[in-house]
């Protein structure tokens, strides 16, 4: 008996791939089973920690959503076309129909455990924004003070053309590394809470809590802004110095920080008892 007419080319492969799988196929199918259980089972236990993740463990939560989704999406894809090969077989008896019905059953069974992956997944993720959002401090107030701080020091010593010594320089610029690693930080807690705002928002009742992270979110926002108001006058405080050095004859009047800029730059504030960098928190 000849294939039935209706069988296009792409329907045609699929049928040929399927029915000429070996013992290495099976032994492919069996282990990706067996991943996709271990990753459910894995993630379901995580879900079920009274704890709320940590840090890499949300993150990895992020990661496991997009991709288990991804892998549900093209397997609904594939059982799409699984079933549209049965249709046209069933009632044959021929071998293709027992093929199509068996593999179509196993893609849809993987299909139905990778959306579970995917949910389980989200729903770690979301929890993990429900404990941010319960949390005070995710960004740490002292440090866009002592950046905004230092800003409006050096602002002021180039509009009165108080040229930095070279210990001066360095102390500033010391204090640049960190203002680095705080806004990177920074910017992720941002697009984190911002996303994780706008997924709630939409929800009944979800309203106080995705006004919470977009209350976090602004904060981020907030020392990025004296983060870059920072570099900015690093950059006008460095061209000063290069100024004075580059013309000898030019007049240099030093002017020691204010007491209290002294202090926060010879030490870092006080670090909190909470978790922090890793969760968002900055020092």
């Amino acid at each position: 008996m000849g294939t039935p007419a209706v069988v296009d080319d792409d329907l045609r492969e699929l049928i040929d791939e399927l029915m000429n799988t070996g013992p290495e196929d099976e032994a492919d199918d069996r282990d990706f089973e067996e991943s996709m259980a271990t990753v459910l089972s894995m993630v379901t236990d995580y879900l079920d920690d009274p704890d709320p993740p940590s840090p890499e463990l949300a993150d990895w939560a992020a990661a496991a959503e997009s991709g288990a989704q991804k892998v549900a999406d093209g397997l609904a894809s594939r059982v799409e076309n699984l079933r549209r090969g049965l249709s046209v077989f069933a009632g044959t008896g021929r071998p293709e129909e027992a093929v199509l019905r068996k593999h179509a059953a196993w893609t849809d069974a993987r299909r139905a455990e990778a959306a579970g992956i995917a949910s389980a997944a989200r729903r770690l993720r979301e929890k993990d924004l429900r404990s941010l959002a319960a949390r005070g401090g995710l960004v740490n107030p002292r440090m866009a003070e002592l950046i905004a701080s230092v800003s409006d020091a050096m602002e002021s010593d180039v509009r009165h053309g108080h040229v930095p010594s070279p210990a001066q320089l360095a102390e500033v610029e010391r204090l640049e590394g960190r203002v680095a690693v705080a806004s990177v930080r920074a910017i992720l807690l941002k697009v984190k809470l911002t996303r994780g705002a706008a997924a709630f928002a939409g929800r009944p009742g979800e309203e106080a809590l995705a006004q919470a992270l977009r209350g976090h979110a602004a904060a981020a926002e907030a020392q990025l802004a004296a983060a870059r108001a920072f570099a900015g006058a690093l950059r006008r405080f460095r061209a000063l110095s290069a100024d004075a050095n580059s013309n000898p004859t030019a007049t240099r009047v030093h002017k020691r920080p204010s007491p209290e800029t002294e202090d926060d730059l010879a030490a870092p504030p006080p670090r909190q008892r909470r978790r922090t960098l890793d969760s968002g928190v900055q020092d």
